[in-house]
């Protein structure tokens, strides 16, 4: 299965200089990490899945609260697309924690919650979609940044 992820970031998220480039490696390692994992793995309905990642900095606000923000299933396509979406404020929610643990937590928190979109659109559609492994694969692909 071929997975996509595609991100912008809306300036600067924290005080902190050059935080900036350091999510934005961080990013190209979780590509090519979900890229390997799911290379091997295939679901029944689903061959492509894209993700666009908007994260709201100072200049720029895609979105007043962090989560998934947006999904579709094309189910010709066997396609399924969402957004992910950090909200200004979230780098404040939890002050003991640094960027990169917070951004990790909410990649995982969105993977569950895209695992279960993706089951219930597909179960919907007359395909059975086993979220535990799609879980599984993804949060390898996190473990290993």
């Amino acid at each position: 299965m071929e997975i996509i992820v595609s991100s912008v970031i809306g300036g600067q998220l924290v005080p902190e200089v050059g935080m900036e480039k350091k999510l934005h490696q961080i990013i190209i390692e979780m590509r090519k990490s979900l890229k390997k994992q799911f290379v091997n793995n295939s679901f029944e309905g689903l061959s492509k899945i894209k993700i666009n990642l908007y994260i709201s900095g100072d200049l720029s606000e895609y979105c007043s609260k962090s989560g998934i923000t947006k999904y579709r299933y094309f189910q010709k396509k066997n396609e399924f697309i969402s957004e992910f979406c950090i909200d200004r404020y979230y780098w404040n929610s939890e002050p003991m924690l640094d960027t990169k643990k917070k951004f990790l937590l909410f990649l995982e928190s969105s993977f569950i919650n895209l695992g279960i979109l993706i089951k219930e659109k597909l179960k919907s559609k007359g395909y059975n979609f086993d979220s535990e492994m799609f879980k599984e694969i993804a949060l390898k692909s996190l473990i290993a940044l």
